[in-house]
């Protein structure tokens, strides 16, 4: 028997899927650009009470999306991609009291036809704050917030350099401060005392001084003498807002602003500096079946060094690295599963 080819095998899956083909272009040599895909968002929501207290709300999506191409002159490749989250918020609250939980995950894996695999998201978050309400929309806070991965980020398309790894980075902070709920849905919350720890457990990159973290030291030939530190510390002020609910009847939002300052940076200069970690969800419901969704992802943080690129006879080649805004977009249409 014939044996069917990667992309004859993905043409035969879209019955199983319920949906039409969507138009496709083919992505530049770095399998970086956009495309249209085929999308099938399972998305699960279930609210209850496991005691007069305690509240909890949990959602789950799992996106599938396909790219296939044959005999594309443009050049690009098949590839498939699957990427799945989980958001559990487990809130506590008698009398003044509110003691709010919530855990975040996410894994995106993007396979080719011929090139290795690629991660495309990979998130873990956990906060907890705890709240003693002193007023109608006030109260005393403490707040944590702990972030990392679970696998090695590499250097695409060289699959060879890692530059990201489970707690390195990682970030852990702790704080206390005032909340402010001046409705159902929002919060804002500010502390002046908010401790910060970045994590780098990966050796050789608490070496190269990643993600702020204090270099090693080498001698005129490279080798060295003292080993980069994993661990970096900071005091400053931390600013989160929050807020999840729906705008009408068919778009949910879900954004998360999260500001900090370091009031004793080393350099001086960098003081005046506010990292930002920015978060947003729509979720738009076009009928029983079928919902769009949209994400946006922005980061801008001194510590973290962007690489910069120049185009040389036609490869890319790193000239060297920058501050810079970080932006991730994610796009999506399918079918939508709720229980």
């Amino acid at each position: 028997m014939k044996r069917l080819k990667y992309s004859q095998f993905i043409l035969l899956l879209f019955p199983l899927f319920f949906l039409l083909p969507s138009n496709v272009l083919a992505d530049d040599k770095d399998n970086e650009g956009e495309f249209g895909a085929i999308i099938i968002p399972i998305d699960s929501i279930k609210k209850y009470d496991s005691t007069s207290f305690w509240r909890l709300v949990g959602r789950t999506r799992l996106n599938i999306s396909t790219i296939v191409l044959s005999n594309w002159s443009d050049g690009g490749e098949s590839s498939l991609i699957g990427a799945g989250s989980f958001d559990l918020t487990a809130i506590y609250q008698k009398g003044k009291i509110k003691f709010e939980n919530n855990f975040r995950s996410a894994i995106g894996i993007q396979v080719f036809q011929y090139s290795n695999k690629k991660k495309t998201d990979d998130k873990l978050e956990l906060s907890s704050i705890l709240g003693i309400q002193f007023s109608e929309k006030w109260f005393y806070s403490f707040n944590t917030n702990f972030s990392s991965q679970y696998y090695k980020g590499y250097k695409y398309p060289n699959d060879t350099v890692v530059v990201s790894d489970f707690l390195s980075p990682g970030y852990l902070t702790v704080s206390l401060g005032l909340e402010y709920k001046p409705l159902k849905n929002l919060s804002i919350y500010a502390s002046p005392l908010a401790g910060k720890i970045t994590f780098v457990n990966n050796q050789d990159l608490a070496n190269e001084g990643k993600y702020g973290v204090v270099a090693a030291v080498r001698d005129s030939l490279g080798n060295i003498l003292i080993e980069g530190e994993k661990r970096k510390s900071e005091l400053g002020i931390s600013i989160i807002a929050k807020y999840k609910g729906k705008i009408n009847k068919n778009l949910d939002l879900n954004t998360k602003l999260m500001l900090y300052n370091n009031y004793f940076d080393p350099v001086k200069s960098n003081r005046w500096n506010i990292d930002v970690n920015w978060e947003t969800w729509f979720d738009i419901i076009i009928n029983r079946f079928f919902v769009a969704s949209a994400y946006f992802h922005v980061i801008y943080d001194h510590d973290i060094k962007i690489p910069v690129f120049d185009m040389v006879d036609g490869n890319r080649i790193k000239v060297g690295e920058t501050i810079n805004l970080q932006l991730k977009q994610n796009y999506g249409l399918g079918i939508a599963f709720k229980f």
